[in-house]
């Protein structure tokens, strides 16, 4: 039987769940099935990951390539809304040999954790705190805004094209 004192906390984000850091991946685990079993939850499903992942660096970004991708992620959908290029553009410049070196993520990853996204009872709601917990995420890696801003503008002055063999 479990303690009810007990208390469990993701060592990663700081979600206060039954099973700790195994309880927080059960959310995300079932985010993600929720995402692929219905499509109007699907279309925030890029920037769902991308909160996760940066939330939990130490296994979702545990490469710089990842690290990167998944900060970068959050990059474009906050500093480039709109320019349907810059995602594309840091997808292509990542795919293959970038030297880059991980960044030490922040103690603190944000206020809104996996558990303000599962609690959505409709794809609306869900959009909206997939997007507020993504913001949070973000603003928690603040430190690092200058190093995604980089990775970006990288990806876009070089268009991915390095990467397709268009140089």
């Amino acid at each position: 039987m479990t303690d009810p004192s007990r208390v469990d906390v993701c060592a990663a984000c700081g979600l206060v769940v039954a099973g700790g850091s195994e309880g927080c991946h059960a959310l995300f685990q079932e985010l993600l099935a929720r995402d692929f079993g219905d499509y109007r939850y699907g279309r925030v499903h890029r920037l769902m990951v991308d909160a996760y992942a940066v939330q939990h660096a130490e296994s979702y970004g545990r490469s710089a390539k990842s690290f990167a991708a998944h900060l970068g992620g959050l990059c474009c959908h906050f500093e480039h809304p709109g320019d349907p290029e810059a995602l594309p553009a840091l997808q292509r410049w990542l795919n293959g040999r970038v030297p880059l070196e991980r960044p030490e993520p922040p103690r603190l990853r944000g206020a809104v954790t996996v558990a303000v996204a599962h609690a959505a009872t409709d794809p609306e709601a869900y959009a909206l705190a997939v997007e507020r917990w993504a913001r949070s995420a973000w603003e928690a890696f603040g430190e690092l805004h200058d190093t995604a801003r980089a990775y970006v503008a990288t990806a876009l002055a070089r268009g991915g094209r390095e990467r397709s063999g268009a140089l």
